[in-house]
């Protein structure tokens, strides 16, 4: 969240465009614009028949309809059909429902960086902010997804087409002020979290190990576990395994969106079907509506409008220098400046992606600090000139010359494209149940650092209630 508060306190950002930023963020995002720019990500789905799916007739009935199919959605539904939620016995009525606007997990999940990812960089600021306590607990949850999440895609058969893996992430600071405050939080974590902070390292200027390949003008580099995958895959196939488990209780509707919420007579029966979903297709009567929408949850729940906002982001896939060393299986990277921050994975070495730098971010890079981004929830308008110009340059500037070797911006820069995140505004996730006046439950965890507290907030919401 500090890049955005950044961008709203820089006198040098015109206030004409911060109050244009508030604005965007307290209207209504509106339904996901259909297609989006082509992402990377989505190319050669291996679960293909899963991208468009859609059933001759949509059902009336259903215990859960959950409404969008990224990761929060996956999860969710994988908790509940595998706690046997709803009356799978008993009933004709699906458990689960999910319905999407578009297709099968095209939004924020199919255009994100593919990282699983906790700096812990935040903790003097949870301490300083909740207690010492209280901070530890909060990083301790997000420290838990890596292994949940490689044991997620062990499970169902996923670790190879997701190219789900283990790396060090190598988070590396290029500005001098920034550094010593990170420097500072890392040691306090390892004082209080020492047996979870074993693999953490603090690398100062002169300790960067070569190998790294970093440019010379790094200040120093925290070092720690962090996890990276193909998300699309991820969720695609995690699906398609949970429609092969639960055939008659779990229906997928592509191209379905939402367009109202309805409550219907209140009951004290626990059983009863309390809410209606309102789709062009048809309208389904259901127990529980949870929305997964992430960016555009404020459409259906006005009440959040500002509390949870959009932001555009950036993603790129390029190819890399000629001399750089593979580094897939090993690192991931966060590359942080005076203002901002850019993130990269790359892809293994085998395959027709191999050895690709998926490289995202640019945000806050130009003069207006990134406040043009905010409130955007569209993903099929282009990509920023500005910020498609800084990451041309990142990575030339980011390694060492020496170990990049040649590279072309014209020829190595596969595609680029855009997508929304949901951020909210006190960077914390919104995980629950709505009030009275709204409809069902939200689960908006979105913060824009990778997957790193979406799929363990949704298990324990779920199996809580």
């Amino acid at each position: 969240m500090a890049f955005v508060q950044a961008a709203f306190s820089d006198p040098r950002v015109p206030l004409h465009d911060r109050q244009e930023a508030l604005n965007r963020a307290f209207a209504d995002p509106g339904l996901p614009a259909p297609g989006g720019m082509p992402s990377f990500w989505l190319r050669e789905p291996p679960f293909s028949e899963l991208a468009s799916l859609q059933s001759a007739e949509l059902a009336t009935e259903a215990e859960v309809v959950i409404i969008g199919s990224g990761i929060t959605g996956a999860s969710i539904a994988r908790t509940l059909l595998s706690n046997a939620v709803g009356n799978r016995n008993q009933e004709a009525r699906p458990s689960v429902v999910i319905l999407d606007g578009r297709e099968v997990c095209h939004g924020a999940t199919g255009r994100n960086g593919g990282h699983i990812l906790e700096t812990a960089e935040e903790f003097s600021y949870f301490e300083e902010t909740y207690g010492v306590e209280t901070a530890i607990r909060t990083m301790r949850f997000r420290l838990a997804h890596l292994a949940e999440l490689l044991r997620v895609a062990d499970e169902y058969g996923l670790s190879e087409v997701a190219q789900a893996r283990k790396v060090q992430f190598l988070s590396v600071h290029f500005d001098d002020e920034k550094w010593v405050e990170t420097v500072r939080s890392i040691r306090r974590l390892k004082e209080c979290m020492p047996a979870e902070t074993v693999e953490w390292k603090i690398f100062e200027k002169s300790e960067i190990p070569k190998e790294f390949c970093l440019a010379p003008d790094a200040r120093g580099v925290i070092a720690g576990p962090a996890g990276a995958m193909w998300p699309y895959r991820f969720v695609t196939g995690l699906l398609a395994r949970l429609r092969e488990q639960y055939p008659k209780d779990l229906r997928i509707e592509t191209k379905t969106p939402v367009t109202a919420i309805r409550e219907n007579a209140i009951s004290t029966d626990s059983s009863a079907l309390r809410y209606s979903v309102i789709t062009g297709r048809g309208t389904i009567r259901a127990r529980h509506v949870i929305h997964c929408t992430n960016a555009h949850v404020g459409h259906l729940v006005p009440g959040l409008r500002g509390r949870i906002y959009p932001i555009q982001g950036t993603m790129t896939a390029q190819n890399p220098g000629r001399s750089f060393r593979p580094q897939g299986t090993e690192h991931s990277w966060l590359f942080n400046y005076e203002h901002g921050f850019d993130y990269l994975t790359q892809l293994p070495s085998w395959g027709k992606t191999a050895n690709k730098m998926m490289l995202g971010g640019g945000f806050g890079q130009h003069a207006d600090r990134g406040i043009l981004a905010l409130g955007v929830a569209s993903d099929n308008e282009g990509v920023p000139p500005y910020t498609l110009s800084h990451l041309k340059k990142t990575l030339k500037k980011t390694f060492d010359q020496e170990d990049w070797g040649e590279w072309s911006a014209d020829q190595d820069v596969d595609t680029a494209w855009t997508g929304n995140m949901g951020f909210s505004a006190d960077g914390y996730p919104w995980i629950g149940k709505l009030p009275h006046s709204a409809s069902g439950r939200v689960e908006a965890v979105e913060r824009g650092g990778g997957h790193g507290a979406e799929w363990l907030s949704c298990e324990v919401q779920v199996t809580e209630d």
